[in-house]
């Protein structure tokens, strides 16, 4: 299984080989999980049938079966050594966030036996409720290991957005559309752009400010800086990579606030099946939030196309408008200082 798309955002996970006992590799081999483990599972239907319900307005309407999946689901935080901290059900599978509590003499038999458990249970479930033999479920589970506190969030942004993912994916495909080639005035001519979201906020009157935060800044800094930015969320756009700590952090008090309005620039080219991450699908669904990316080359991460994307940033965000009879109109932008 691949990780949830906004892990590249956070570490990723872990990429140990994971063995059982068909001498196929499932678990991960060299951790030890007498230590504990938080842990993403996910568990799918065989074939992907649509059993739990239907995705309308970013939720799902369950069957009765999605409801006796969703009780099941609470039922395995009362099994010995494992606490649920997230779940959901979708309409052909289900994902969950657990801990392994540290300390058990059979981690993965615990792990197992629950998971086991629950399929079986969900399984008796389905031919009482639906009349139907045969199974209910693939075989075994996908699961990753989070390692951090950072992935650990992903997690769990991955897991709550899951619906709203679906919605905006496959009931409302216009908001992950890819539009190119991209114009606005903001954007010049000579090249070629694509882009994601409410890109109507390149062509908006509102002022753009070019945020660029040192990854120097101490934690203390950078919570002056949140405060400083808190105060003009709903007077400026803003814009940029988004790449020092200090950048996500301004990035997630952005897209968190209802008012915030942000574009980030991808330091390479927006290849036709990008997946936006989980932390932007509120904002793009509310058409404050855009991802753009200029030309088609993949480019190497390094400082120099840093700083040709911060460059690039200060660029938009000084273009002026212009009015019906093309006179410019001042904008006020300025860009935000290492």
């Amino acid at each position: 299984m691949r990780a949830p798309g906004d892990y590249s955002q956070g570490q990723a996970p872990a990429t140990g080989k994971r063995a059982n006992s068909a001498g196929h590799f499932r678990r991960f081999q060299g951790y030890d999980y007498s230590r504990g483990a938080a842990m993403f599972i996910t568990i799918v239907v065989e074939p992907r049938r649509p059993l739990f319900g239907a995705i309308r307005n970013a939720k799902l309407a369950k069957t009765p079966l999605g409801e006796s999946v969703e009780r099941r689901l609470r039922e395995i935080g009362e099994f010995p050594g494992i606490r649920l901290f997230n779940s959901v059900v979708m309409t052909d599978h289900v994902h969950l966030q657990l801990h392994l509590r540290a300390g058990l003499a059979e981690p993965l038999t615990t792990l197992g036996r629950a998971i086991g458990r629950f399929k079986s249970l969900c399984a008796k479930d389905y031919h009482e409720i639906c009349g139907e033999p045969g199974s209910l479920w693939q075989q075994g589970y996908h699961d990753w290991i989070c390692q951090s506190e950072e992935m650990l969030a992903a997690v769990n942004r991955y897991i709550d957005y899951n619906p709203l993912k679906y919605e905006l994916r496959w009931n409302q495909p216009a908001f992950f559309a890819i539009r190119e080639p991209l114009a606005a005035w903001r954007l010049s001519t000579d090249e070629f752009w694509r882009g994601i979201g409410a890109v109507e906020l390149l062509d908006g009157a509102m002022p753009m400010v070019a945020l660029r935060i040192s990854r120097k800044l101490s934690a203390r800094q950078i919570d002056e800086a949140k405060r400083r930015i808190a105060a003009k969320i709903g007077e400026f756009v803003f814009i940029g990579g988004w790449i020092s700590p200090g950048e996500k952090a301004i990035r997630d008090l952005l897209l968190g606030d209802p008012c915030g309005k942000i574009v980030q620039i991808l330091p390479s080219a927006m290849p036709h099946d990008y997946k936006v991450g989980s932390m932007w699908l509120e904002a793009i669904r509310d058409r404050r939030a855009a991802i753009i990316a200029r030309g088609n080359s993949e480019v190497e991460f390094s400082r120099s196309a840093c700083l040709d994307l911060n460059a690039a940033a200060a660029g938009i965000s000084q273009g002026q408008a212009r009015d019906s009879q093309g006179q410019a109109l001042a904008t006020g932008q300025t860009g935000a200082k290492r």
